[in-house]
């Protein structure tokens, strides 16, 4: 299944072509722009020693959220009995808090991410069925041992390679920062680049296609 990233062999280790990594490691690049420059909320997850620094980086600079310790099962599934004591507040089109919404957010579904970037999907598996049961997006590291359809957008690299995860994090984060700060200027200019669902209820099919930061199958179909 992975044959297709694969370069060659050499002493018995399979080397991943550098032209496959970038080619996908740009189409994750616009997922994740596109999503920041929607007001969508990005997960970055990575559970490995060594990895807390650049997940939470990455977070910081895309305007996220981040996870280095164990997941919690039941995190999205169950996320009423997990996560229902957390805060939640609602901000404008300038990342402002806006005040005066508490009886509606009492009410309101647990936050849910729009998109989970994770590092190490050999660990986190039960993370990314939660997700696939829920119709959230995930961008992955895919090494030879990993399976690609774990992950709706694939990153074929080396994940065991500290220094290669850091630079796919920081280049990540970086598109999310991109994304963020174009929502921004455009909000400046009077142009929203995305419509808040309602304050109650569920989201409507428009709005949570707008999350996947444009068209979902131009995206998919469009790796280089």
């Amino acid at each position: 299944m992975n044959s297709r990233y694969i370069f060659g062999i050499r002493q018995g280790i399979h080397i991943i072509s550098l032209d496959v990594t970038a080619s996908h490691l740009r189409r994750a690049c616009r997922v994740v722009s596109g999503v920041a420059e929607r007001g969508g909320l990005i997960l970055f997850v990575g559970t490995r020693p060594g990895q807390d620094r650049c997940v939470v980086r990455a977070a910081e600079m895309a305007g996220g959220c981040h996870l280095f310790e164990r997941w919690t099962p039941g995190s999205i599934t169950n996320g009423h009995q997990i996560l229902g004591m957390c805060r939640t507040k609602i901000v404008d089109e300038y990342d402002r808090e806006i005040s005066g919404f508490d009886e509606e957010l009492r009410d309101r579904p647990v936050l849910r991410p729009d998109l989970v970037v994770c590092l190490n999907p050999l660990e986190n598996w039960v993370m990314l069925h939660e997700c696939g049961l829920n119709a959230i997006p995930t961008i992955g590291i895919i090494d030879t041992d990993a399976n690609p359809t774990w992950v709706t957008y694939p990153i074929p690299a080396n994940d065991d390679s500290l220094r290669c995860v850091q630079v796919i994090a920081g280049v990540l984060g970086r598109a999310g920062e991109e994304g963020q700060n174009s929502r921004r200027e455009k909000a400046m200019h009077g142009n929203v680049t995305y419509t808040p669902d309602s304050l109650v209820g569920q989201a409507t099919k428009g709005s949570a296609g707008a999350k996947t930061g444009g068209d979902p199958e131009a995206i998919h179909n469009s790796p280089s």
